[in-house]
């Protein structure tokens, strides 16, 4: 049996012409959706043991000053995405780090000091400074979308 029929079938179920339009608040619920998964996903790897000594509220103040800092948001990524390379057995969370871009919101200026410090293959800083950093991104999605929805 030919697979052509069933993929042209699938094809058209796909193709975007025979999907529900989306509105901006839909379009951002769904990416906010993705993004929230990935957050999630990522979270979920970094309880995996050997579980850290000390949990990320224990960050230094300039270290949350930078990783709360939203002209930091892309810079603190590449510091994550190049860091994690260190670490062992973490193949999982630099695959997630690599699909996340999206999920950050643009720079609105130059940024106003150096992203975020990781100690090279020191996976308790690591994990302290990334869950710090995903939970920001959270809050921050959660609150644009409350906003979107108030507006409305």
């Amino acid at each position: 049996m030919s697979r052509l029929p069933i993929l042209l079938l699938l094809h058209l179920l796909v193709s975007p012409g025979l999907q529900a339009p989306m509105t901006q608040t839909t379009s951002l619920k769904t990416s906010w959706a993705n993004c929230s998964n990935m957050i999630d996903e990522i979270i979920t790897h970094l309880k995996q043991p050997p579980l850290p000594s000390s949990d990320f509220n224990n960050l230094s103040g300039e270290d949350q000053a930078i990783l709360v800092e939203k002209n930091l948001r892309r810079s603190n990524l590449e510091a994550f995405s190049k860091a994690v390379k260190s670490l062992q057995n973490a193949s999982a969370i630099e695959s997630i780090l690599k699909n996340l871009p999206p999920c950050l919101p643009m720079a609105t200026a130059a940024p106003t000091r150096h992203p975020i410090r990781i100690t090279n293959g020191d996976r308790n800083d690591f994990r302290r400074k990334l869950k710090f950093y995903l939970k920001t991104l959270e809050n921050e999605q959660a609150q644009t979308t409350l906003s979107l929805e108030i507006s409305r």
